[in-house]
């Protein structure tokens, strides 16, 4: 039971990502540390996402604009060594539930049509990539920051998904390559939950299939009402 329950939730959580391009690690974290660990879930969700944004990025056949994310990737690679030393040092159900504020209160205010205005756009990028790197490091969640610039900056869906893709694909290779070099490859549990890698990957081609029949109005709601779940699950 307990494995159908673990390719179930990696299926499901593959089928958000596929179809929206975030909410894997979102959804995933939550449900899988009934089962395991914060440091055995996060270095699996990084190796994880490194394949699902390949196939989304291969399959969606578009680049995003790389210059104007630069920045915001800079940023974001600079701080994610402070996200790792987060996860090795502090409790991990502090980090959960303020990884759950965080979403619960960005998608209230998404949701009465108050976004963010990017009258400084240099530095609302800085800020995001800053708190993205420490996030991913911290808990595999850069997405939160980067989705709600990313909203704000009025992208259509395609471009979404691109950029989120790119940005997550280049974090996420930076990421492994910390969590190497401070020994959170270690635990052998990692390895049995890798093993749910083929389930996984089934749930991106049937996430990216459904993204491509969304309009661009609802998957705008999708995302809203996606925040707001992750932001609650992140509490318990």
């Amino acid at each position: 039971m307990t494995f159908v329950m673990i390719a179930f939730i990696i299926l499901v959580s593959a089928i958000v990502q596929g179809a929206t391009s975030f909410g894997f690690s979102l959804l995933a974290l939550p449900l899988l540390g009934y089962f395991f660990d914060l440091k055995v879930i996060v270095p699996t969700l990084v190796i994880f996402s490194i394949v699902l944004n390949l196939i989304i990025l291969v399959r969606i056949k578009l680049l995003p604009k790389i210059r104007p994310l630069l920045l915001l990737a800079f940023f974001a690679i600079c701080s994610i060594p402070i996200g790792v030393k987060v996860l090795l040092f502090v409790d991990e159900m502090i980090l959960k539930k303020i990884v759950g504020l965080l979403l619960i209160t960005i998608s209230i205010l998404m949701f009465k049509g108050i976004t963010i205005t990017l009258k400084h756009k240099n530095l609302s990028y800085m800020i995001a990539g800053i708190l993205s790197g420490i996030l991913n490091g911290a808990v595999s969640l850069s997405g939160p920051p980067i989705v709600v610039l990313l909203a704000s900056d009025n992208k259509n869906k395609n471009e979404f998904r691109a950029s989120l893709t790119f940005l997550f694909l280049l974090l996420n290779i930076v990421t492994i390559i910390l969590f190497v070099k401070n020994g959170l490859f270690n635990n052998k549990e990692i390895f049995n939950l890798i093993n749910f890698l083929p389930v996984m990957i089934i749930g991106t081609f049937m996430g990216i299939y459904l993204g491509n029949k969304i309009n661009e109005q609802n998957f705008k709601k999708i995302v809203l009402a996606l925040l707001m779940i992750m932001g609650v699950l992140n509490l318990f």
